[in-house]
């Protein structure tokens, strides 16, 4: 039997988990082409399905390649929601590369990933993936931001685009937020009670101005029972005001994203969580962090 979050469809979503998807952002999902890994559905699918299920906006993932030129194409094509790309800096794209990030920030790129399967942290708890180089470090041995992050956030910071801290390790991820608030770079912690982030950390991070993303991935794994309450005590902890609720969804064997989302919903619903606190953590602290 399905447990009540996994629904395949629209219409099995509860009407008050659909009401919160009316004017969502989801800042965070994966769909094929992808050069690793089968995908539930292609970027035009996953557009179409997120504009009826009534998202305002949706953040196209890869961590292989950038996304801007596909979504602006999905963005031009699709009428009423908007379709934001995104690079992930990792050793598909030349790594910590100023050159491939200042092409992707031209041609209208609104979030950046900061490597994700390439550093060390992500290895350790993923393996490899696919990747033959040394992990990407951010920081110095003496626990200083390598002089490349600088350049990168410069760019950063002259075409107006958000932080997304990716894979890096709780030191890594303190260290680069607090230099983005020094500059004023909007600063999204990627997926952070999943990743490991202590509460300690994420609290550190809010204070420095950060969302602290949790996404839904997880709880459509073995263990998502007790993903989802370590979830719901971390956003409790920290407020929903500095939480934005994401997907991370796009897996063959998992829900539609937007579907799914729907499901992510319906579990804070039922945990307690205000409709205010919910609108503030799908919609209004996504839009904030997009700027």
């Amino acid at each position: 039997m399905a447990t009540p979050y996994r629904v395949e469809t629209l219409a099995e979503l509860r009407e008050d988990s659909r009401a919160l998807l009316r004017g969502a952002i989801d800042v965070h999902v994966h769909a094929s082409p992808d050069p690793y890994a089968e995908r539930r559905m292609d970027a035009r699918a996953l557009v179409y399905a997120a504009r009826e299920a009534g998202l305002a906006a949706v953040v196209l993932k890869s961590h292989e390649y950038p996304t801007q030129a596909l979504a602006w194409a999905l963005d031009q094509e699709v009428q009423g929601i908007k379709v934001h790309g995104a690079i992930a800096l990792d050793h598909a794209v030349g790594g910590l590369n100023p050159d491939a990030l200042e092409a992707a920030l031209r041609i209208g790129t609104r979030v950046v990933w900061w490597p994700t399967f390439d550093t060390a942290w992500s290895r350790d708890t993923f393996g490899r993936w696919h990747a033959k180089a040394e992990a990407i470090r951010v920081l110095d041995e003496q626990g200083a931001l390598v002089p490349v992050c600088h350049t990168l956030l410069d760019l950063m910071v002259e075409h107006g685009a958000t932080l997304c801290s990716g894979h890096l390790d709780p030191t890594e991820t303190l260290a680069l937020v607090t230099e983005s608030r020094r500059r004023g770079v909007r600063s999204i912690v990627s997926h952070a009670t999943s990743f490991r982030i202590p509460l300690e950390v994420q609290t550190a991070l809010t204070e420095r101005g950060a969302f602290i993303e949790q996404c839904a991935v997880n709880a459509f794994r073995d263990g998502g029972d007790e993903y989802f309450a370590s979830v719901a005590a971390d956003v409790r902890a920290a407020g929903p005001e500095h939480v934005i609720l994401s997907t991370d969804l796009g897996q063959a064997a998992n829900p539609a994203p937007p579907v799914g989302f729907g499901s992510w919903i319906e579990r804070f619903i039922d945990a307690g969580f205000t409709t205010d606190a919910m609108k503030r953590m799908v919609q209004q602290n996504p839009a904030a962090a997009l700027g």
